[in-house]
């Protein structure tokens, strides 16, 4: 990370920077009978999207928490990226594949990778930039350029990253 006046003193491409357009944190509170998991990730979404100045229709790709199956399905209802009861039907028709309409865990996600709880966050940074920088080779997911990072911790904690190209207009 560097900061605008490091990129022309290091001389870097700026072509190739990636901005980081929102960072939010939330911990988990009552949730009533409603998934603490979902709801958490919910709040922690559209705070990230107000602060990034989106809406989840502007997401290219997410990197999300899917240390069981079922997340995947409450969590991209919960980040406005499908309509509540519809993440299956949706999954089903490939609007999550590389080429869908958003691409979803293009590593592999938690599950792929064995949920090495630690590392897995900057595992999703990292997949979200060589996304965004056209360098994920067979997992490139084309036109990518806006990217979602999403991670529910222990102590039931929820952080959101939304990161995007620096050709990008909106940035």
């Amino acid at each position: 990370m560097v900061s605008e006046d490091a990129i022309d003193r290091l001389q870097l491409d700026r072509t190739r920077a990636v901005r980081v357009l929102a960072s939010v944190q939330r911990s988990e509170q009552l949730y009533g009978a409603k998934s603490f998991d979902a709801e958490l990730t919910r709040e922690t979404t559209h705070l990230a999207y107000e602060q990034a100045g989106i809406t989840p229709e502007d997401v290219d790709l997410v990197e999300l928490h899917d240390a069981f199956t079922i997340e995947e399905l409450q969590y991209l209802e919960a980040m406005g990226l499908a309509e509540e009861g519809q993440a299956v039907k949706a999954l089903a028709a490939g609007e999550f594949d590389r080429g869908g309409r958003v691409a979803v865990n293009t590593s592999g996600g938690l599950l792929g990778a064995g949920h090495p709880v630690g590392p897995t966050g900057i595992g999703q940074i990292a997949e979200i930039t060589e996304q965004i920088r056209g360098d994920a080779g067979a997992r490139q997911h084309a036109g990518a350029r806006t990217g979602l990072a999403h991670m529910v911790g222990l102590g039931a904690v929820c952080v959101v990253h939304v990161l995007q190209g620096a050709g990008t207009p909106e940035a």
